[in-house]
């Protein structure tokens, strides 16, 4: 007679049943659902010598969708679209980001162009003092 030494735990990692059942109830109920992302809200910033621009990606929208705030300091851009097209079909998009910009920036050195599913808003620089520099003599 041979005697075969079994390794308990192998066995119970293969028919772990607290395991199985566990994977198959979170498989079953909460899986992340796939999600279809639309190319909404891509953003690209240049500086430039004389302004800066950021861009925004923003298809399918029009003008008047679009609001861009200055307050603080900060520009905010930001949209919001929802489209129903029957009670049971509905979905809503929205964008809002906030940059920091030079103290010495007024509203009237921003403009905002949206053309071809792009929002282009361009922020005029202004010409800096130059730095006044100081000579310290050492005793």
């Amino acid at each position: 007679m041979t005697l075969t030494r079994y390794n308990l735990d192998n066995l119970n990692n293969i028919w772990n049943a607290d395991k199985f059942f566990n994977s198959a109830w979170d498989d079953l109920f909460f899986r992340a659902l796939p999600v279809k992302q639309k190319s909404l809200g891509l953003v690209k910033v240049k500086d430039l010598d004389d302004h800066s621009e950021i861009s925004i990606s923003a298809p399918g929208l029009v003008k008047g969708d679009f609001d861009i705030s200055l307050k603080d300091d900060c520009i905010t851009i930001s949209y919001e679209r929802s489209k129903e097209d029957n009670p049971r079909l509905f979905s809503k998009n929205a964008f809002s980001r906030t940059w920091s910009i030079p103290q010495s920036t007024k509203a009237k050195d921003i403009s905002a162009k949206y053309d071809a599913g792009i929002l282009t808003v361009s922020i005029k620089k202004n010409a800096k003092a130059a730095p006044k520099s100081h000579s310290i003599k050492v005793l």
